[in-house]
């Protein structure tokens, strides 16, 4: 595997896991601890893929997936939340805001893998 990720997300402990597991299996990663930190890296780094949690100082990550899909120089770049967010109807609001994927905490490492690799862009497409 291979790719460039980056992680937005205000969880010191999530953060950690997610970077941990990512680089595990290969995968170049960049963090950001707030949305609006999260947008500066996505403009200056353009990653392969972008994981964002919702619930975020400076700028939530609804702010965040709808800033990127606005700009028509990042909107192609998949965006998956990673959220406690679980109840019913949740999923729903966070695809119609602009996600592509969406992932719920605790983080389940293998799922988390499975579902990151499924949302990584093709590398066999000319990209």
């Amino acid at each position: 595997m291979s790719g460039r990720i980056l992680v937005i997300e205000d969880n010191q402990a999530n953060l950690e896991l997610m970077v941990y597991l990512l680089e595990a299996f290969g995968y170049e990663v960049l963090t950001a601890q707030d949305g609006g930190e999260g947008l500066e890296r996505a403009v200056s780094h353009r990653p392969d893929l972008i994981i964002c949690d919702i619930q975020m100082p400076v700028m939530d990550g609804y702010e965040v997936v709808r800033k990127l899909k606005s700009d028509p120089a990042l909107s192609h770049i998949p965006v998956m939340a990673v959220t406690a967010f679980a109840m019913v109807g949740d999923r729903q609001k966070v695809m119609e805001a602009g996600f592509d994927d969406y992932f719920t905490k605790p983080i389940d490492p293998k799922e988390f893998l499975k579902q990151v690799e499924a949302s990584m862009p093709s590398r066999t497409s000319g990209r």
